[in-house]
């Protein structure tokens, strides 16, 4: 048995029938029912206003309504109970538009009894409440994942803020709302949203407050920083100005939080009387929740921005000290190797062969110095991004043609067989030419300084799928297994480089690795230490995506 009574509007203009009716249901069984009679539509509109019923058993035959307007203009209230329609007119196709209109049910008098009446008057409480609470959920559905698209799909921290305030002001028809941001020492509430507002000089004068202060001046203390907090009478309080400046009549807060942590406040009001229901207040406090997500993704994103723009002036900084440096060392060697030159020549008296070894030692110091300072320029300006690259139309042929005539003469010297294998006609590439007959330099100029004499070295190409694979190979040396890995890294040099009597920068197969990769390409290497090195590169073929490595070999047989 319900321990209150079940309030009930009878609209009902005949005296008789209401009478009937009150002692109907007051004869039922199991249930209380509060019975507040009206004879007319106005008179239940008012009444709906001042009161809050369960149900409504409504005549459709009123002085001033008929039919199924009445169940319309019923239905304009805000909220609504549900409609149990009880008339006098038998008429099948009625009740069932009755029923599209909004009515829970339709009864007819004379066939109803106090238990028919008090069931489908309970009935139609329990599907209303059923369908609210549908409603509500669908509702709190859609409002979330509006805000979670929004957290999405901006990463624009004022915007988000703006749009998610927007939804949660419209979540519960709020009038005005506003968000609140502990700054960055966690300790100052500053608010930086607001919506609704009639005067914005009030928003001014939510002024920034200490987490400490905000704690004691707020008339619900710490608790704003762990639970919803509630006033449903701002006008009666104490405190709360601005709100009644405002003419907010119930306000709600809760907590914004980011990893179990609170960072800030949501607020919302209304101008009207409300009381918070529970699941008002869940909803809400899972917006804070969303809306701690947003800052936090949003402030992540500004702070890697701020490191990005950060990176980006250091490399810029360290490209031009990179430039200047390297104009003010290669300057001066470049002077001291054509000194040396010009002494070794005799032109400033006659030399020794003992000075001119020397002399030549001088030189070639002086000349790995430049080697050195240039690899490094261009090492940074790569790095940086500061270097463009100059693509046109590469005929690759005529560019390995090239690279094998520039070294035919140091392979010679070592009595080194330098040769070419290209499979099949090779599709132009788009590329830099002056970069990519960089890669073979540094390439070619290893293997040279790698292979004893009577070895042999190969630059091929083939064509394989969308890319164009081309590799050096040689009979050298070769490279142990574990070293492998940190061949395309700065300043790492093999046992065998460094123990080499032309030693490098460490830095020429890193630049190779770089000017490729700008291409779209990939670098590899494959070596067994005794049986020499082979190393690959891919380009895309014209009009090709750039292709992942290719894990086949050059067809020469002890360069593998």
């Amino acid at each position: 048995m319900e321990t209150e009574p079940i309030k009930v509007l009878l609209v009902e203009d005949n005296a008789g029938d209401a009478r009937l009716l009150r002692e109907v249901l007051s004869e039922s069984q199991g249930s209380l029912f509060e019975l507040i009679h009206v004879d007319r539509l106005s008179e239940a509109l008012r009444a709906l206003q001042r009161d809050g019923f369960s149900a409504i058993l409504l005549d459709l035959s009123l002085p001033d309504a008929h039919g199924l307007e009445t169940i319309g203009r019923l239905r304009s209230a805000e909220p609504v109970p549900p409609i149990v329609v009880l008339t006098g007119l038998n008429d099948e196709e009625m009740a069932l538009k009755a029923v599209q209109e909004g009515a829970q049910d339709y009864l007819v008098k004379g066939q109803v009894d106090g238990q028919l009446l008090m069931r489908s008057l309970r009935y139609a409480i329990q599907r209303h409440r059923a369908e609210a609470a549908l409603k509500q959920r669908n509702r709190e559905l859609q409002v979330l994942r509006s805000i979670s698209e929004t957290v999405l799909g901006s990463l624009e921290l004022k915007s988000v803020l703006d749009r998610i305030l927007d939804q949660a002001i419209t979540s519960g028809a709020f009038d005005l709302g506003n968000i609140r941001l502990l700054d960055a020492g966690g300790e100052t509430l500053r608010v930086v949203a607001a919506r609704g507002y009639r005067n914005p000089d009030n928003i001014a004068r939510h002024r920034a407050l200490s987490r400490t202060a905000a704690s004691a001046k707020s008339r619900f203390g710490d608790r704003i920083f762990r639970e919803p907090c509630i006033e449903e009478n701002v006008q009666t309080t104490s405190g709360l100005r601005t709100l009644k400046k405002e003419g907010v009549e119930a306000v709600i807060e809760v907590p914004v939080r980011a990893d179990h942590e609170v960072i800030g406040l949501l607020q919302l009001a209304s101008r009207t009387p409300r009381r918070f229901k529970p699941e008002e207040i869940n909803l809400l406090l899972t917006i804070g929740n969303q809306l701690g997500l947003a800052v936090q993704k949003a402030q992540l994103y500004e702070q890697t921005r701020k490191q990005a723009q950060e990176l980006e002036e250091a490399n810029r900084i360290q490209a031009d000290f990179t430039a200047m440096m390297a104009h003010d060392l290669r300057s001066p060697l470049s002077n001291q190797i054509a000194v040396a030159e010009m002494l070794k020549e005799g032109l400033f008296g006659a030399v020794s062969e003992e000075q001119k070894k020397w002399l030549e030692r001088l030189k070639g110091n002086a000349a790995s110095m430049v080697e050195l300072i240039n690899d490094f320029l261009d090492l940074s300006k790569l790095e940086s991004g500061r270097i463009d690259l100059v693509l046109e139309a590469v005929a690759l042929e005529k560019l390995i043609d090239k690279a094998v005539e520039n070294f035919e003469i140091l392979a010679r010297d070592k009595r080194i067989a330098l040769q070419r294998a290209l499979f099949a006609e090779l599709p132009e590439i788009v590329g830099d030419a002056r970069r990519l007959d960089q890669v073979f330099t540094n390439l070619l100029s290893n293997a040279v300084k790698f292979t004893n004499e009577g070895g042999t070295i190969e630059v091929g190409a083939r064509l394989r799928g969308e890319a164009v694979e081309v590799y050096v190979a040689d009979t050298g040396i070769g490279i142990p297994k574990d070293e492998i890995g940190s061949l395309f890294k700065k300043y790492r040099q093999t046992t065998s480089g460094r123990l080499s009597a032309h030693k490098g920068t460490g830095l020429g197969l890193v630049i190779c690795k770089m000017i490729v990769e700008a291409h779209g390409g990939a670098i590899w290497v494959e070596s067994e230490e005794g049986k020499g090195t082979t190393f690959y590169f891919t380009l895309p073929a014209r009009g090709a995506k750039a292709p992942g490595r290719q894990e086949t070999g050059p067809e020469v047989g002890g360069a593998l």
